[in-house]
């Protein structure tokens, strides 16, 4: 079967009425070998030619109830407007509208005459999809009837006869599968893509997850990280930056400055946690020296707390304004604890003792 099932080999189908067209009718077939002689006919349903031809190329050879054929008489035209030209002269010669026709013809002969057939579209459409599903390549539909040299054209004798000549006769050089009205076929790539999708889909989910987990622990170790410093430093009233308050704290001691330079240190960070509320668990950078307390905030809270020593910006937001409340107060505050509080031109606050 594999040897006979060349590319130059051919499947010739007979197709039934359409209407009374069922899956297990069977169908007159005939299997043309490369030099165009039948090799094997029989009937057998769509499905069982699919499994028996499998890859064959298919012509479906039309019912003559389903398809009319004609002779037109089409004018001499240039040849980009010959297709239309058929359709002009077979609106006279159909009923309803000609867009629900699937028109087929030839070549225009030198006296004018030009065969044409024509057949509902949505029909040949149904039956291209039938044929498709059963697993039937379909190239070309031709009509019984380019066959037949009966005058009218009309009622040819089926072909059911595996030496009926109509088997091997070539085709017309025309037909009426148009490209339009073919089955769409499967997309090979589908399968692959729905996986690819499927793992982006976990990937992403995995990833989530991996960074609720990383937030979680970069969490707890804040809070492993402010427990240690307050054990170690029992004197910070407030953890503001665990890692930077550690750091002062030591240098402080290793620098010799004493207790004086340490609990100056403490002292001023106790008075940023009671006057500056707000920078709490906000702070981008700490720096202790020459007795000033300089804290930058992260660019959220920089924006919205206020202006610098003398004088308040307004408030990015209604938010802010509420947190700040009035730059007044946070120096009144601060002069009542002792110190003073600045912002310089970069937006970081500095807090150092007040001049007696």
């Amino acid at each position: 079967m594999d040897k006979r099932n060349s590319v130059k080999s051919v499947l010739r189908i007979a197709l039934p009425p359409l209407a009374a067209w069922a899956d297990t009718t069977p169908l007159a077939y005939a299997w043309l070998d490369r030099q165009g002689r039948v090799a094997r006919a029989g009937s057998l349903p769509a499905a069982a030619l699919a499994a028996a031809f499998a890859q064959a190329r298919v012509q479906a050879i039309l019912h003559p109830d389903d398809v009319i054929v004609a002779t037109l008489a089409v004018p001499a035209v240039p040849a980009n407007h010959y297709a239309a030209a058929v359709r002009g002269t077979l609106e006279g010669l159909v009923l309803g509208e000609l867009d629900a026709l699937a028109v087929g013809h030839g070549s225009r002969a030198a006296d004018g005459k030009v065969l044409a057939a024509w057949t509902a579209r949505d029909a040949l459409r149904t039956a291209w999809q039938r044929l498709s599903a059963a697993g039937l390549a379909v190239q070309a539909f031709y009509p019984l009837q380019v066959w037949s040299d009966a005058p009218d054209r009309a009622q040819p004798p089926a072909l059911q006869d595996a030496a009926d000549p109509r088997w091997r006769a070539p085709g017309p050089g025309w037909s009426l599968a148009l490209p339009q009205l073919a089955p769409r076929q499967p997309s090979r790539w589908r399968g692959t893509l729905a996986w690819l999708a499927a793992a982006a889909g976990v990937w992403l989910v995995g990833l989530n997850l991996y960074a609720m987990r990383l937030h979680d622990e970069t969490q707890a170790l804040r809070q492993r990280m402010e427990r240690d410093v307050r054990d170690a430093f029992p004197d910070i009233p407030v953890v503001l930056d665990p890692l930077r308050q550690a750091q002062q704290g030591r240098d402080a001691l290793r620098a010799g400055q004493g207790d004086a330079a340490g609990n100056d240190f403490l002292s001023l960070a106790r008075v940023a946690a009671q006057v500056l509320p707000f920078a709490a668990d906000a702070v981008d950078r700490l720096a202790y020296r020459d007795h000033i307390l300089t804290l930058r905030l992260d660019d959220g809270q920089a924006a919205g707390a206020g202006a610098g020593s003398a004088a308040a910006s307004p408030p990015a937001s209604a938010g802010a304004a509420e947190r700040l409340a009035d730059t007044a107060a946070i120096l009144q505050r601060a002069a009542a604890l002792g110190a003073r509080v600045e912002r310089d031109d970069s937006g970081a606050w500095r807090i150092l003792r007040a001049e007696p």
